[in-house]
């Protein structure tokens, strides 16, 4: 009998696609329910997702309808980020390959500052009150996910916490850990689609960005102590925003993130490191995958779409769209599917993957005329 891998974040095409190249039996829970999804998974689970997070009743209801037995395994992206008590429900009725609740937790919590402050890893200045001269901080939520719940302070005085804004460019990096060491697996950065009501909504990401050797090495030391002082295990992600040579940390994600994709299948290191053994990089993969550029792009929908069932989607896209009732209607500023371009360059893979996504949008609104 094959091992089952359930899998639940906000989107689970791509841990589905690495789950079944490893020969696992998939079910999936996400907000989607892609078309590729369902190709990849045995169960395919939709579930109840918006602003607010994911919808903790119907998320109990459609795992109640997962057969659980001795060889279920557990792994979790982003869907919890809202709601980090729902990873403990689940780890009570199946084994969990991933950081624990209290650990997600700890990462959403304004806590988590006086931690990086207590370690001596830089962040931009943080406060729970809104501040006088609001125009040069951002008002955040604590248990979100996206990016979409950022806004300037000057015209959202009401949130969890606020954050003196920096001007620089948003990077990341992606790790393993194996509840003590922390090893690299790439720096990336990290795209935007802005719109006027979410002016720091994520749109994606590209791997293998070429970062100065200080600036990886304060990504290094901060994943390094953060490892120590939670134990982190299996794959793990650290926002930033580079201002020149200085880094300063924004938030952990102790859980699988988009960068994820951006590298070759990474699950095996993932599920090995979180029963505390660390894969070496050179002995699991080809080198020189690692060594090229990934880029994804979600493509946001700037008006609502209705696209015909028999459109011809590209191989360079994923996280198709399932039809219903003859037609796939997505609203506007929701995401119609994501686009993949790869080059040996983080710049090329930037470039090629935008004239992939004008080619993608100028088709899809001829098509759903």
């Amino acid at each position: 009998m094959k091992k089952k891998l359930i899998i639940a974040a906000i989107s689970a095409r791509g841990y589905a696609q690495a789950t079944h190249e490893q020969a696992y039996s998939v079910i999936t829970l996400d907000a989607f329910a892609d078309a590729d999804t369902q190709a990849l998974a045995e169960q395919c689970f939709k579930v109840k997702f918006d602003e607010n997070g994911v919808d903790e009743a119907d998320f109990k209801h459609q795992f109640s309808q997962v057969k659980i037995d001795s060889d279920c395994y557990f792994i979790y992206g982003s869907l919890f980020d809202t709601n980090p008590a729902l990873i403990a429900w689940v780890a009570e009725r199946v084994k969990l390959v991933g950081n624990s609740a209290e650990t997600l937790k700890i990462a959403r919590s304004y806590d988590f500052f006086r931690l990086l402050d207590g370690l001596n890893i830089l962040h931009p200045e943080v406060h729970l009150n809104a501040p006088v001269d609001a125009d040069n901080w951002l008002a955040k939520s604590l248990f979100s996910t996206g990016g979409t719940h950022v806004k300037p302070a000057s015209i959202c005085k009401n949130s969890d916490y606020f954050q003196r804004k920096i001007d620089g460019v948003a990077v990341s990096l992606l790790f393993v850990a194996d509840g003590k060491v922390a090893t690299k697996i790439g720096f990336n950065q990290q795209f935007s689609a802005p719109t006027a009501e979410m002016p720091y909504r994520f749109a994606g990401a590209v791997s293998n960005v070429a970062l100065p050797r200080q600036v990886q090495q304060q990504f290094i030391e901060a994943a390094e102590k953060l490892t120590a002082a939670l134990g982190l295990k299996g794959m793990n992600s650290l926002d930033a925003v580079l201002e020149g040579e200085q880094l300063w940390i924004l938030e952990l994600n102790p859980r699988l993130s988009a960068t994820f994709h951006l590298y070759p299948n990474l699950l095996q290191m993932h599920m090995q490191a979180c029963e505390g053994e660390l894969i070496e990089l050179s002995s699991e993969f080809d080198l020189a995958k690692m060594s090229t550029s990934k880029a994804e792009l979600i493509v946001y929908a700037d008006q609502a779409l209705n696209i015909p069932v028999n459109f011809s989607w590209p191989d360079w896209v994923a996280d198709i769209p399932s039809f219903e009732n003859g037609s796939i209607k997505i609203a506007e500023n929701e995401p119609i599917c994501t686009v993949f371009a790869e080059a040996q360059d983080a710049l090329a893979a930037q470039q090629l993957v935008l004239q992939k996504t004008k080619i993608l949008k100028r088709e899809l609104l001829h098509d759903s005329k």
